[in-house]
This record gives C-alpha cells, sequence and structure tokens, in this order.
C-alpha cells in the first residue's frame, strides 16, 4: 500500500515548489544576460510583449481564484502528490495548498511585470516578500518518522482479548462483521490512518451489501459479496445491521483504542451517525454531474478514466474495472470506437456499448494506447473497493450530499442510474437496455431480434448524455 498522505508531506512538496517560484523571480535580472552566454537564437521578448504576457497571467491566476474551476496548479498538485502518496482523505488540503500557490504565481508575474517596466522599487519590494514568507529548501528539513502505529488487525487481536467476556455468538457474530471491516479498512493499515471519513465509507458500503445468510450469498466470500453491483433491495442488510457496524467500530475505536490503550487521541467514529433510509439508490442532477465529470477531467490513470467511463457508459463498476485494451475495439459500419463488455453472467450483459465522442476528445484512445505490457485497461487498480473509497471521497470533497431529497442513497453505482434516467430522456426504452446490459422488456416475439442492434443503432444513446 502507498504511504498516506499527510499534511507534512503536502508541506515539504509545496515548499519545493514556492523555491522555484523564487529563483524565477530572482533570476529576472539576469535572463536576458544568461541567454546571452548560452547563445539562446531566439530573441528575447521586447518589454512590451513581456508584460502583455504578464498581465495575462496575473488575470489568469485571479479568475482561477474566484471562479471555482479547478486550476492547472491544482490538478498538478493532484496528479504529482498521488503518484507517491495514498491521497484519499487529503484532497481538500491539497486544494487548499493549490489555491496558495496561485497567489504566489500571481506574484511573480508581477514582479515579472515592474522589472520590464522598469520600476525596480516594486520588484525589489516583491522579491523580498517572497524571500519572506517562502521556505526554500534548505529550510526544509525532513521529519523522522515515528514508529508505526499499531495496525488494525493487531488492533482487533487486542479487542478481542478485552473483550472476553463476549458470550459465542455474539463473539461469532462480531467476527464476521470484522471480516468486512477488514477488507474494506485494509488489516494493515494504522489505526491512526483510519479517518471519520474511512468510517462513513464503511458503512455505505455495508449498506449496500446482501444478508449472508440468503442464498445466493451466504455461498459467496466477503471479497464477492462487496464486488456485487447490484443487489436488489430486499436482499440489502437491514439498517439495523449498519447500525451495528457502526457500534463495533465505536468500541474498537473509541472504548478500546482511545479510552483504554490511549493509543489513539481521537476516535475517527466520533460524532459518525447512521439513521435508517430508502435502500434504493438515488441519481445525481445534471449540475452535481457537471461537477463529478469535471473534476475527474483532470485526474490520471484508472482516476480519471473508470469514473469517466461509468458516467457516459452506464456501466456497472466490474465491467468497467475489468476492460481489457482488447475490449476497446473499432466498428467498421459507423468507424466509432465501441468497448465489448463480455465478462457478464446474463446473456443481456454481453454487449456492445459505443464510446462517447466526449471520452474520444478527452483523449481515451491514447490511454488505451499507452501501455507498453500487458492487456489490462486498470493494471493499478488491485480492488473494486478502491473505487468505490475513492469515489466516495470525492464526492464528500466536492459537498455532494449522500442521500438525495427523497432519502435515496447516492454512490458509485448512481451513475448508472444517472446515466439511464437521463437516456430515457430522449431514447427508447430497448436501445437504452441493450447498452447498459438490461433484460429487455416489453417485446414479446421480438425480443429474439434484439441481439440484430448495431453499434450506430446505439449511437444515440450515448451521444445524447452530455455532462460539461
Amino acid at each position: 500500500m502507498m504511504k498516506k498522505l499527510s499534511q507534512h508531506d503536502i508541506d515539504a512538496f509545496v515548499a519545493a515548489q514556492h523555491a522555484e517560484i523564487y529563483g524565477y523571480v530572482e533570476n529576472i535580472p539576469a535572463d536576458a544576460r544568461q541567454r546571452k552566454i548560452r547563445g539562446d537564437v531566439t530573441p528575447p521578448l521586447s518589454p512590451d510583449t513581456g508584460r502583455a504576457f504578464a498581465q495575462f497571467f496575473q488575470e489568469f491566476y485571479e479568475d482561477q481564484l474566484f471562479n471555482g474551476e479547478a486550476s492547472p496548479t491544482e490538478s498538478f498538485f493532484l496528479e504529482s502528490l498521488a503518484q507517491r502518496f495514498d491521497i484519499s482523505g487529503m484532497e481538500s488540503a491539497i486544494v487548499a495548498a493549490a489555491s496558495k500557490y496561485d497567489i504566489l504565481l500571481h506574484q511573480s508575474q508581477k514582479a515579472n511585470a515592474a522589472f520590464l517596466s522598469k520600476d525596480f522599487s516594486t520588484y525589489s519590494q516583491i522579491l523580498n516578500d517572497l524571500k519572506q514568507k517562502i521556505p526554500l529548501p534548505v529550510a526544509v528539513s525532513p521529519v523522522e518518522d515515528s514508529a508505526p502505529a499499531m495496525t488494525l488487525q493487531k488492533a482487533w487481536d487486542g479487542f478481542l482479548v478485552f473483550k472476553s467476556d463476549w458470550n459465542p455468538k455474539i463473539r461469532k457474530g462480531n467476527e464476521k462483521y470484522f471480516m468486512v471491516i477488514r477488507e474494506v479498512l485494509g488489516a494493515d493499515t494504522p489505526v491512526d490512518k483510519i479517518t471519520r471519513r474511512d468510517i462513513k465509507n464503511l458503512l455505505e458500503v455495508v449498506a449496500g451489501l446482501p444478508r449472508q445468510n440468503k442464498k445466493p450469498y451466504n455461498k459467496m466470500t466477503v471479497r464477492e459479496c462487496l464486488d456485487l453491483d447490484e443487489v436488489p433491495e430486499d436482499d440489502r442488510v437491514a439498517p439495523k445491521t449498519v447500525k451495528d457496524y457502526l457500534k463495533l467500530c465505536q468500541g474498537l475505536f473509541s472504548t478500546y483504542l482511545t479510552s483504554e490503550m490511549d493509543i489513539l487521541a481521537s476516535s475517527p467514529t466520533l460524532n459518525v451517525r447512521y439513521e435508517a433510509h430508502s435502500k434504493s439508490y438515488g441519481d445525481y442532477s445534471k449540475t452535481e454531474m457537471r461537477r463529478l465529470v469535471a473534476h475527474f477531467k483532470n485526474l490520471s490513470g484508472w482516476k480519471k478514466w473508470i469514473p469517466l467511463l461509468l458516467a457516459y457508459t452506464g456501466a456497472r463498476r466490474a465491467e468497467i474495472a475489468k476492460l481489457k485494451r482488447s475490449d476497446v475495439r473499432l466498428d467498421d459500419d459507423s468507424q466509432r470506437y465501441y468497448i465489448m463488455i463480455d465478462d457478464t453472467k446474463t446473456e443481456a450483459g454481453t454487449r456492445q456499448v459505443p464510446l462517447s465522442l466526449h471520452l474520444l476528445d478527452l483523449g481515451f484512445l491514447d490511454y488505451v494506447e499507452g501501455f507498453s505490457a500487458g492487456d489490462s485497461l486498470f493494471p493499478d487498480l488491485t480492488n473494486f473497493n478502491q473505487i468505490t473509497h475513492f469515489f466516495h471521497d470525492i464526492r464528500e470533497v466536492l459537498e455532494i450530499p449522500y442521500l438525495n431529497d427523497y432519502g435515496a442513497r447516492r454512490v458509485v453505482h448512481s451513475l448508472r442510474h444517472t446515466f439511464i434516467t437521463e437516456a430515457r430522456k430522449t431514447n427508447e426504452l430497448t436501445p437504452v437496455q441493450k447498452v447498459v446490459g438490461h433484460e429487455h422488456s416489453g417485446e414479446g416475439q421480438t425480443q429474439r431480434y434484439t441481439h440484430k442492434f448495431t453499434v450506430t443503432n446505439l449511437l444515440p444513446v450515448v451521444d445524447g448524455i452530455c455532462w460539461d
């Protein structure tokens, strides 16, 4: 597992970026002479042109600060840190750091414009101000990593000893609950790295699980149950079960690790509540989808393409996660690319799904063709729960409520519901069913002909979806 990103890690990363800004501003007076020494054949910009560019970038950074849209700086910070750390739960801190950095970029261009205008006093004042405020690399001393905290599995083992008075029935039930908790939170995760958001994500995942005392789920492993995308409402666990999970977590983290063992300063279950609500899935509004899609566009790897594919195909989480390079194909008749979904348990689930032009414009084919080895489209994805946890984090960062006005849950699977709802506004039922892999209904004797739908026939369904 990648190291969890901390505020110190963000500060150290930003300090290095800040030092580059200071170096750039400090070097402005020497730039013309250094170009001459290097023998650059491209003539430097005239002062007037240079001032115009500096003014343009000042206004650009100002707009980014006030229009609420994701800035290139934010995308750079997210992508750079995600390559080295597990950034889940720290997205807001990264966004805040990026906004502060945009202010310094604005100041650097203001200094550039002042120098080109021969306003050396203002230039020197900005340079001195940057020098006082920006921690240079020499001032950033590495912080020694403290000894690793107790892992979740070790904490559970100690908790079982602490609760040795449990009767066998209660102990057996709680151990079954912990199998799910361990799978979702990670057995080797240090307990001091588990956050309130992790606990809330756990409860959301549990609320979508099937009752494991019912066929066919009683024959499934915990991982197989977690990987299910569509569990019928009548088969899902009761709200009381979700509350029992929360109660068990409160006992482990609050009573044992915080109060008894003094390992945690504060329990991640603090102020976490669970209220009974509708078991049905809700959908997202078009405004919420625009915010989600705009955010995912700025990411990379599976964190970019899996959510976008879910939003523009209506496919199931597992269907997208299992895609291979060879599943992305070109249809000869329409000359449009599609994905072939055939890792499915139903006849209707085996299907061709045209790729939206929006996905192609965003560079999905470049992503597909960029692999040098292996056939998996998402080799860094180790389990489906990564998608769920990541999506829940982003939804919370964007302040999109978990429940809609009718108490219906909005989770990853709600992207599929939202796609179907939007597609049905402008399309007949059958082509929509064909795209999303539903059993074809209301067709009578014509049902045997539904396999004749071609990629060309299905293009209106996907081309009618726009989240921009």
